[in-house]
């Protein structure tokens, strides 16, 4: 069973896009021979600049990584340096953070 849920996500993608970005990743884990059984995604952010979308997963085998979409030529890339998404990670947590109680999606 995929379970699509996420510890942050970026409030500026929709809803049915992060899905469908999500089925891709998930396609390549699979490729990849990942256990889905044993991790889980950490999270979904946009990158405006570059109009990327990095999806971080993790599981108890390895240290987290990072897969990188390109929005519109669904192109994949899992090259992002692991030092430079967690900081992205970690900035977009604080991002959320900041936010009211009532901007912030459920």
């Amino acid at each position: 069973m995929k379970d699509y849920s996420l510890y942050y996500c970026d409030q500026r993608l929709e809803e049915a896009e992060v899905k469908k970005l999500l089925e891709q990743a998930w396609e390549e884990l699979y490729e990849l021979e990942f256990d889905q059984v044993f991790g889980t995604w950490r999270g979904v952010h946009l990158e405006v600049e570059t109009d990327t979308v990095h999806i971080t997963w993790e599981n108890m085998y390895c240290a987290p990584f990072m897969i990188s979409i390109h929005r519109s030529t669904r192109v994949l890339r899992m090259d992002y340096p692991r030092d430079a998404f967690l900081a992205l990670e970690q900035a977009e947590i604080e991002r959320l953070r900041c936010l009211p109680p009532k901007k912030r999606r459920p």
